[in-house]
């Protein structure tokens, strides 16, 4: 069993050694580190080819891409393994976590998506939450309640992105969480109550940034509420109830009210027919 651990970056001088000594000191055999550097100019191009002139398991890439999104999806056309995980440069794995997944897919192949829990520091180290993405059912992650913050803290097989597109090139915040949607509605995710990922919440980041101006929750909520509406009345339903369980009366209201006319617009279908 193959794992790809993709790395993307762009003018990280300070974090790039770090991640990648994260990687090392993993000492997986059957991982792979593929870097995919967006032509960086402060210095870090230089720390890369250092580390792959020196690990015979971690190549790179590095020329303008466009976008986050882009770089992720050049890197899984790259990637050598069979599973893949993503490693943002300011964060890491914890000990030994790489070889305890691979052991897991080697003794279970009917997983397609695993995910463990993530620990959340803030830019002092201090743990803000550890988040605990359980249960991982299709109406928990449409709530928008149970699902992983950080890819640090899940593996998936490259073959899903095969049924459900590669990451969204237009979507430039959440993608990582409109692929989890995406998958969820097709896959079973299996969760392992385990810390596997260190998601660092740092000053200057896009997910720093888009929290302190509340736009985190709000592009969440939008994104969440259009994939709802694509889903059977059963899942809308489902993600109804547990907002209520919730206590989320708002957005109860909101989703209620999607559910009502939908359910309105077939049977008005069906008096036409009738007629």
């Amino acid at each position: 069993m193959k794992l790809s651990i993709l790395l993307v970056v762009l003018n990280n001088k300070a974090f790039i050694a770090q991640a990648m000594d994260n990687f090392v000191a993993q000492s997986c055999p059957d991982a792979e580190l593929l870097v995919m550097d967006g032509a960086s100019t402060d210095g870090t191009l230089s720390i890369i080819q250092d580390y792959a002139r020196r690990f015979s398991n971690i190549r790179y890439v590095s020329e303008k891409d466009a976008g986050q999104s882009d770089a992720m999806n050049k890197g899984l056309r790259l990637a050598n393994g069979e599973f893949v995980s993503f490693l943002n440069v300011d964060d890491y794995y914890s000990e030994g976590v790489l070889n305890e997944v691979v052991g897991l897919l080697h003794a279970d192949a009917s997983i397609n998506f695993i995910t463990g829990n993530c620990n959340v520091w803030d830019a002092q180290g201090e743990l803000i939450y550890i988040n605990k993405p359980t249960p991982i059912e299709k109406h928990h992650v449409l709530s928008g309640y149970h699902f992983p913050v950080n890819p640090t803290a899940y593996f998936y097989s490259k073959s899903i992105h095969e049924k459900v597109g590669f990451y969204n090139e237009k979507n430039h915040y959440n993608m990582d969480l409109e692929f989890i949607i995406q998958t969820v509605l097709q896959y079973k995710i299996t969760y392992v109550d385990r810390i596997w990922g260190n998601f660092r919440m740092l000053p200057n980041s896009k997910t720093f940034s888009d929290q302190s101006t509340k736009q985190l929750e709000i592009r969440k909520h939008a994104l969440l509420s259009s994939y709802i509406k694509k889903t059977s009345y059963y899942v809308q339903l489902q993600v109804w109830l547990y907002l209520m369980k919730k206590k989320q009366y708002p957005r109860v209201h909101y989703f209620f009210r999607v559910l009502q006319d939908k359910i309105n617009f077939e049977v008005s279908k069906l008096k036409t027919k009738i007629k």
